[in-house]
């Protein structure tokens, strides 16, 4: 055992188990921790050895942010640490810099310094509209950030992290920027989605321009209706946009025959937390319109088609699972 800690201790640990510990990091930083929640958190860590020493890098991770003496730092640390953090932002970065070793964690790329640094930005389960310069609205879906660049010589969106859809009058070129390269709107309308490792781009009114990072010299120009996958190299995908797609500007979300493990992903961008499945249900097949402002709503409903169980571990880890029969 105390081998196989200190190798553990010198590399990764698995994304899943990083996310656990940061998990009950913050869950156990609630006011008032029932004996229940206690129990549960103590058998995991007894569970295996990766998630003891998950959660002692954790807590190690903790005092080093509760240490750092910059008043920026000390900021920084204040709000990592905080109950009140959006719970999922913590989670999906905390866990990132736990996976890593200790040193691969620097601070610019955090999405809570988006947050700060960012011109606008929405907060998980938040829907926001901006409006622009020269009537350029944006509308900013859950756990989002743009920066803003409006001047004689360009008029830029950045895309820092989420998605968002943007509305432009006829008139001076207006790009969109990503970590995967640029999208021109030729158009009035785009939508533009910053998924991890790649770039979903749509036009809903007129034509855009895509040029990969990697490809200074050549782009391509999507039709209306189509939506394009690209990467910092190359195109990846083009097909007929879903109608439904953007239902999230009006406070909706939509499934048509989706899998639930899917519907479960694109729900949990919409609250603070885990939520998930038993792998078992993962093919289950969704369909209907749910309100997305209360996604406990929403998982009652899909609950109550399937028969299925809410299994709460704690109030940010949730899993659908089949319901218990009773002897």
């Amino acid at each position: 055992m105390k081998s196989q800690t200190a190798s553990v201790s010198q590399g990764s640990i698995p994304l899943p188990v990083a996310e656990q510990a940061m998990h009950w990091l913050l869950e156990l930083q609630e006011p008032e921790v029932d004996a229940q929640t206690r129990a549960d958190w103590l058998k995991w860590r007894q569970a295996d050895a990766l998630h003891e020493m998950a959660w002692q890098r954790a807590q190690a991770f903790s005092s080093r942010m509760n240490t750092l003496r910059s008043p920026g730092q000390q900021a920084l640390a204040s709000a990592v640490l905080s109950p009140m953090l959006s719970r999922r932002s913590a989670l999906k970065n905390l866990a990132l810099l736990l996976a890593a070793a200790g040193s691969a964690w620097t601070a610019k790329d955090t999405s809570l310094v988006q947050d700060w640094t960012s011109d606008f930005s929405s907060a998980v389960g938040e829907r926001r509209s901006v409006q622009l310069a020269e009537q350029v609205q944006v509308q900013l879906n859950t756990d989002s950030a743009i920066d803003v660049r409006f001047d004689q010589q360009a008029r830029l969106i950045h895309l820092l992290r989420g998605e968002i859809l943007v509305d432009a009058p006829p008139g001076r070129p207006l790009w969109v920027h990503t970590a995967q390269g640029r999208i021109q709107l030729l158009g009035q309308r785009v939508a533009v989605r910053q998924r991890q490792g790649f770039t979903q781009a749509s036009s809903l009114a007129g034509i855009i321009g895509i040029y990969p990072l990697d490809q200074r010299d050549g782009f391509a120009t999507v039709a209306q209706g189509q939506v394009v996958s690209f990467d910092h190299r190359q195109l990846l995908s083009q097909r007929p946009r879903i109608g439904t797609e953007q239902a999230w500007s009006h406070g909706m979300i939509i499934a048509q025959g989706q899998r639930l493990e899917d519907f479960l992903a694109e729900l949990a961008r919409y609250r603070r937390g885990h939520l998930g499945c038993d792998p078992g249900l993962a093919d289950l097949k969704v369909s209907g319109t749910f309100p997305l402002d209360d996604t406990d709503r929403v998982l009652a409903a899909v609950s109550d088609t399937f028969s299925l169980d809410v299994h709460h571990m704690t109030r940010y880890w949730v899993t659908l699972k089949s319901k218990r029969v009773h002897s």
